[in-house]
């Protein structure tokens, strides 16, 4: 059995057809996964920017309470598990370094967590020492990880 001419010229047509819907398949699939992706890349933005709105509105929460157990308390529900896992770490750490790390976590300017707790300036600077101390590292390097114990990026408000 011999294959003709115009046998060859029909494979070869129906091999080709084959791939002219394999290529648009494999592009359509592509086109879905981009659209997909840009999907999830668009909810990931719109979650950080709530999650940034709801740290923003604590915060003016935090500045505006002149109740000032109430706003550490607000906080330690919302980091209630972060707290305690760091309590568990660091047992030295009291209620008044956990409420200064919370702060600086949240990225609060000195000035004003001066006036959130009521610190003097010197105050403030020798509990931040005695912090890092306790925690077995350098008043240098306590806004870094205060910034990524407690910042709005890493937890589940």
């Amino acid at each position: 059995m011999t294959i003709e001419y115009f046998d060859y010229i029909k494979i070869v047509c129906i091999v080709a057809f084959i791939l002219i819907v394999l290529i648009v398949l494999i592009g359509f699939r592509t086109t879905l996964l981009k659209r997909q992706l840009t999907d999830l890349r668009i909810r990931l933005l719109v979650n950080q920017r709530e999650q940034t709105l709801r740290h923003q509105l604590l915060l003016s929460q935090i500045k505006k309470q002149s109740n000032k157990p109430s706003a550490l308390e607000q906080l330690q529900q919302i980091f209630g598990d972060k707290m305690d896992a760091l309590r568990h770490q660091y047992p030295a750490l009291t209620d008044i370094d956990m409420q200064v790390l919370l702060l600086i976590g949240f990225g609060v300017e000195n000035h004003e967590i001066l006036t959130f707790t009521g610190m003097s300036k010197r105050t403030y600077y020798k509990r931040r020492q005695l912090i890092a101390q306790r925690m077995n590292t350098t008043a240098a390097q306590l806004n870094t990880i205060a910034k990524q114990l407690f910042s709005p990026n890493t937890s589940t408000l």
